[in-house]
């Protein structure tokens, strides 16, 4: 009989692997640093902000399972590739999953919740979140 062994490599780190993201604990809870450049267009001008999505998961159980959260900032005209990056990933929306969104007339911000491991959550945002790149201005470091 093979003994199974725990994964060294811990599930925050995995995660921040997977979102190409630096990650930050405070009680139990980790955060997922995040950033991405956006230009919005307002009449004849333009506005170059630099946000932070909101990610975060905690309370992994023995099973791998925890709450996992995101806030993600969009443009309108990203929204369309990001949902359908989001939605037809290989990996499906867990039973404990919702999703919804706040419109402003130049900026959209997508929340999700879900129970589910991390890494899945993560890989899912993280392909949606890369069609998006090319919409965004490279961020500077």
């Amino acid at each position: 009989m093979q003994k199974v062994e725990a994964d060294p490599v811990p599930v925050h780190e995995k995660v921040a692997h997977i979102l190409e993201a630096s990650i930050e604990e405070q009680a139990g809870k980790f955060y997922i640093v995040k950033k991405r450049i956006i230009e919005i267009s307002v009449e004849n001008h333009a506005f170059t902000c630099m946000l932070e999505h909101d990610i975060s998961f905690e309370g992994v159980l023995k099973d791998g399972y925890a709450l996992n959260k995101a806030e993600i900032f969009l443009l309108p005209e990203e929204y369309p590739a990001f949902f359908s990056a989001l939605s037809g990933h290989t990996i499906p929306f867990p039973v404990q999953y919702r999703q919804w969104q706040r419109v402003n007339p130049h900026i959209i911000s997508v929340c999700m919740e879900s129970i589910e491991p991390p890494e899945d959550f993560a890989k899912r945002l993280a392909t949606a979140l890369q069609i998006i790149e090319k919409f965004s201005c490279p961020v500077k470091k």
